[in-house]
């Protein structure tokens, strides 16, 4: 096993916020969803403001949202997607990163190895 360097150890960091983040996005989602189902009407109200549709999945109907609601969703959606790919990214270059270290490691003790052989 390869020590971890100081740049290994910071995108082990970086990739774990990023997922953390992913997490706490979806959490919000769901919070949204119950909010939405309390709170939101399920007729469109213009004097309101909330006239673009959603369809609420866990109650199985129709709500209606203002403006900055289904903003909220959309940002919300879009800061989930985006802190997972770059989770999955950082990740492969932490693995990758890790595997070149290794590889390395192994070829400095063979050719120390056959340096002590072949004297």
């Amino acid at each position: 096993m390869v020590d971890l360097t100081p740049q290994q150890r910071q995108k082990m960091l970086i990739s774990k916020w990023f997922f953390r983040a992913a997490i706490l996005s979806f959490i919000m989602l769901g919070c949204l969803t119950f909010y939405f189902d309390e709170e939101a009407s399920t007729t469109p109200n213009t004097t309101s403001g909330e006239t673009h549709r959603f369809y609420d999945k866990l109650h199985s109907n129709y709500v209606y949202l203002t403006e900055t609601e289904n903003d909220l969703l959309l940002v919300l959606f879009c800061v989930a997607g985006m802190c997972i790919l770059f989770s999955i990214v950082v990740d492969f270059d932490l693995k990758r990163s890790v595997a070149r270290s290794q590889k390395i490691g192994e070829q400095s003790e063979n050719s120390d190895f056959n340096d002590s052989t072949s004297r």
